[in-house]
């Protein structure tokens, strides 16, 4: 059977690599990390629920931080960068609006935000509900027993603990949201007038005219994972920063989103072919030529 991707050659990519960004595979989780995680989120859970019903409110605060921190750990753990090789999706720009007004270009590439995966979502909002309720439980026992010095650390663990909350919850929003037609998903959209960027609730409209320099960085690798954080930096001529824009939770490589907003943000010549297959064509061909051929037929 043949890829739709066989009508058309493979090219290389008009740019390198950046350094320090990486092309492969997620790393094999280690069957004995679950384990250890798993048995210090259970024994450090089971505890501090131990402690809560015996009002131990020493105790409970410090099993429930260790059961955050087990838990938090346990869903980073199982996130891992490497498995991003989709194409954009060609799409009509209304389906990306409330049609409210009219958008600037009838078609768009659209890099889709992938959303976080289900072990960090769980994960952060267990962690996060779980340590609310304890540490609220235990900020009201020491105002009721007279301890209330203990506030002074309390206070924090219990913001800490909604902070894991709310994350846990947008991880979810932003997942669902990424995950059918019709919800208008985030990410990054590309059409002849420009670059798009669509948040939770909000856009950001960048005209190609305005793009001076499209820059590439990174702020974190894990050489044993192979895991980094890239970004795009989208200049303007007086150096202004239009958007910077951190491309680590895509569904397209982070080199292919890099390549094809400098592409088209230097060859003005070019961009009626935004919006077009024929732009769709032209990034295949640099996807499959960055990550392999066989990639087509994954599409």
């Amino acid at each position: 059977m043949l890829s739709r991707a066989a009508g058309h050659p493979v090219l290389p990519p008009p740019y390198p690599l950046p350094e320090d960004w990486r092309v492969g595979t997620p790393t094999r989780i280690r069957p004995w990390t679950v384990v250890a995680y798993s048995l210090v989120v259970v024994v450090s859970g089971a505890a501090a629920v131990l402690a809560v019903l015996g009002d131990d409110t020493g105790a409970a605060t410090w099993r429930t931080f260790v059961f955050l921190a087990a838990t938090a750990g346990f869903g980073v753990h199982f996130e891992r960068a490497g498995a991003e090789r989709d194409l954009p999706e060609l799409l009509n720009a209304v389906a990306l609006t409330r049609a409210k007004e009219r958008p600037r270009d009838s078609w768009v590439h659209f890099f889709r935000e992938r959303g976080a995966g289900a072990w960090l979502s769980g994960c952060f909002t267990a962690a996060g509900a779980f340590g609310a309720v304890v540490f609220g439980w235990a900020i009201v026992r020491s105002v009721i027993t007279d301890v209330a010095f203990a506030l002074i650390w309390l206070v924090p663990l219990l913001l800490l603990a909604l902070l894991l909350l709310l994350a846990g919850i947008l991880a979810f929003v932003t997942t669902w949201r990424a995950a059918s037609f019709g919800r208008l998903p985030i990410g990054v959209g590309m059409g002849p007038a420009g670059v798009t960027r669509y948040y939770l609730d909000d856009t950001d409209d960048i005209e190609w005219s305005r793009i001076a320099r499209v820059t590439p960085a990174v702020s974190a690798v894990d050489e044993k994972t192979g895991d980094f954080t890239p970004s795009v930096e989208l200049r303007a001529a007086d150096d202004e920063i239009l958007l910077d824009l951190n491309i680590s939770g895509f569904r397209a490589h982070a080199w292919l989103i890099y390549a094809s907003l400098r592409f088209w943000a230097e060859h003005p010549e070019l961009r009626h072919e935004l919006g077009t297959t024929f732009a769709q064509q032209r990034m295949d061909s640099w996807r499959r030529g960055m990550l392999g051929e066989s990639v087509g037929d994954r599409g």
